[in-house]
């Protein structure tokens, strides 16, 4: 009983992190957000502590906050390195989560496929969850005990089952819809053998490819005319949303002299532990910072003098084998190599060797001392004001450029999510950010500009449109002489003397080529594939446009179809077709849900 209590307790943080990843795994490359997404300024009292709204649900900002909390901290277990932008992407796929799950719910609803208590007992009694397998209550002897599962399924003491009832019943809905939704796309069989020609059957191909260059950019004229009326039709091409930029003061974190020192001495320390008897490959494994050497112990098998950077190298060749060098410097950090062997292979000297790479970053006195550096300065901004507190700590003031509400990407931080959130907060012009972290440092903002949403007048983009019209008459005109070709061709002409006479025309015999592997000198174009598995042998296509340029393909001829091969294939070619047109399928099905959803997103502001 007791043992089933702990389950109880424990399991629930476990559940609903599975159905967060479970709800994200039914939508691949799906946008945070959807096409509708309403920031509200934050400020607002009704959506204070909230993270966001869809369809009038809402996620609470503080449960919000724990899940990403727990994801960090399995991040951190599994010794993967927390940056800005892992906890913006965690941030992200909690959000499209619950966008996901409540956009489904709605349609589980309207569908009416609820989970019954029977189907939820009989799943449980069939198909027994991991999470509970690895339990230590369902085990004997370190393994699966089914009769011990069966026992406390069918004799329930009190209420341990029902975080886990929960969780399934919300699973197994969704399955049933992603079922449901999964299933309506068919791959005919013509649309399989398709494929198989596609991938498998050798085309001998003749093409007449028509460069961009066929048509001189100096013999296009375009009229004043012709640019006020592509800018009026093309308007909104020309809109600039809103940007804002920021003043900063940037503490960058960085080692010390301290800290390189701090670092040789512990590589002496090493270097005296192994000389008194301590294997190299042991304390290697324990110390190093190569991530490939820490399995190994250091080994980094034979290599020459051209495979290592220059110190390392150097280093290296001197050693006689069996010896161990004193730290050598890098930009990788310091190194302790021994030499295990030499020779020389193809004329050229090669050692074996293992190493212990140790990395010169912060100490905890030097992170200490730039947060204090950089929070004093915060505060002293906000009490004297941004330029005389720098000029008072005697730092230098960097600007952000234009920002973009939509573009985490700050010039000189990478992925700055919370920076970009303070710039497009409902704040006022000069507001002073508090201390923010990022992956290299601490920074703080101050609000510079707010530019207005425009369109860019017809003067500042002239010379584009001008550009563009010129091309596209260029590719017009090219088209007009493709068009021209193809009536000669349709006259009895041949590909090859046709090229003979026309110098810019370039033609290619392309022999025993697949289709899903493009064409020597020309980008793999579905349109071609298409053109070319509708053509007969001896037929060719009309004029297809590829980028700025179009090429003719003739058929000149096909392998027949290994019908036994298909025979083993086809089936194979159908299950990787249907699983593509399922993800996609169902993909477009919940993208055309979320288009027509009010979202509001209002994490940047809940508290």
């Amino acid at each position: 009983m007791a043992m089933m209590k702990r389950l109880r307790d424990n399991t629930h943080i476990i559940l609903w992190a599975l159905l967060i990843m479970f709800v994200l795994s039914m939508t691949i490359g799906g946008l945070v957000g959807g096409a509708d997404i309403t920031d509200l300024f934050s400020r607002s009292r009704r959506l204070q502590g909230k993270a966001g709204v869809v369809n009038g649900n809402e996620l609470d900002g503080m449960y919000y906050s724990r899940l990403v909390q727990q994801q960090l901290e399995e991040y951190r277990e599994s010794g993967q390195e927390i940056t800005e932008a892992v906890v913006e992407n965690i941030g992200d796929q909690i959000w499209q989560s619950f966008i996901n799950e409540t956009l489904i719910d709605k349609e589980i609803k309207r569908l009416n496929l609820e989970v019954t208590s029977a189907e939820l007992y009989e799943y449980l009694m069939q198909y027994p969850p991991e999470f509970l397998t690895s339990q230590e209550v369902f085990q004997t002897d370190g393994k699966f005990d089914r009769q011990k599962y069966i026992n406390a399924l069918t004799n329930v003491q009190g209420d341990e089952w029902i975080n886990i009832e929960q969780y399934l019943f919300s699973m197994l809905r969704f399955q049933k819809i992603q079922l449901l939704i999964e299933n309506l796309p068919v791959i005919s069989e013509f649309e399989v053998r398709e494929e198989y020609m596609r991938t498998k059957v050798p085309f001998t191909l003749e093409t007449l490819f028509f460069p961009f260059s066929l048509v001189a950019s100096d013999s296009i004229t375009v009229t004043e005319s012709e640019i006020q009326t592509y800018y009026k039709e093309h308007k909104e091409d020309y809109f600039v949303k809103e940007t804002r930029e920021m003043d900063y003061v940037f503490f960058e974190i960085k080692p010390t002299s301290d800290d390189s020192l701090a670092r040789y001495e512990l590589a002496m320390e090493l270097k005296k532990r192994i000389l008194n008897g301590e294997a190299f490959e042991t304390v290697a494994a324990e110390f190093t910072e190569d991530p490939s050497g820490k399995n190994s112990g250091g080994d980094l098998g034979w290599f020459d003098k051209n495979q290592m950077v220059a110190p390392f190298s150097d280093a290296a060749f001197r050693l006689k084998k069996g010896e161990i060098s004193d730290p050598v410097l890098t930009q990788f950090g310091y190194h302790l190599i021994k030499v295990e062997d030499k020779r020389t292979q193809n004329g050229q000297p090669q050692v074996k060797a293992r190493h212990i790479l140790l990395k010169i970053e912060p100490g905890p006195e030097t992170l200490s001392k730039i947060r204090s550096q950089a929070s004093l300065f915060a505060f002293d901004a906000a009490d004297i004001g941004f330029e005389v507190a720098a000029d008072s700590h005697n730092v230098v003031i960097k600007t952000t450029g234009k920002l973009n509400r939509d573009n985490s990407y700050i010039r000189g931080f990478g992925t700055f999510r919370r920076a970009v959130q303070f710039a497009f907060s409902n704040i006022p012009l000069g507001t002073i950010s508090e201390l923010l972290g990022a992956d290299n440092g601490y920074a703080v903002f101050k609000l510079s500009a707010i530019n207005p949403d425009y369109y860019k007048p017809l003067e500042e983009v002239h010379e584009t449109i001008t550009s563009t019209l010129i091309t596209e008459k260029r590719v017009n005109l090219l088209k007009e002489k493709a068009d021209r070709v193809v009536k000669e061709l349709r006259a009895g002409i041949d590909f090859q003397s046709l090229a003979q006479s026309e110098a810019e025309i370039k033609y290619d015999l392309h022999q025993d080529i697949l289709l899903n592997k493009g064409l020597k000198g020309i980008a793999l174009n579905h349109s071609i594939v298409g053109a070319v598995l509708g053509l007969k042998d001896g037929q060719f296509s009309k004029p297809i446009k590829v980028g700025r340029q179009y090429v003719i393909v003739k058929r000149v001829s096909a392998k027949p179809i290994d019908e036994d091969d298909y025979g083993v294939e086809k089936e194979l070619i159908r299950d990787r077709m249907l699983k593509s047109a399922r993800t996609n399928y169902y993909n477009s099905w919940l993208a055309e849900l979320q288009a027509d959803t009010k979202i509001i997103d209002n994490r940047e502001n809940m508290f």
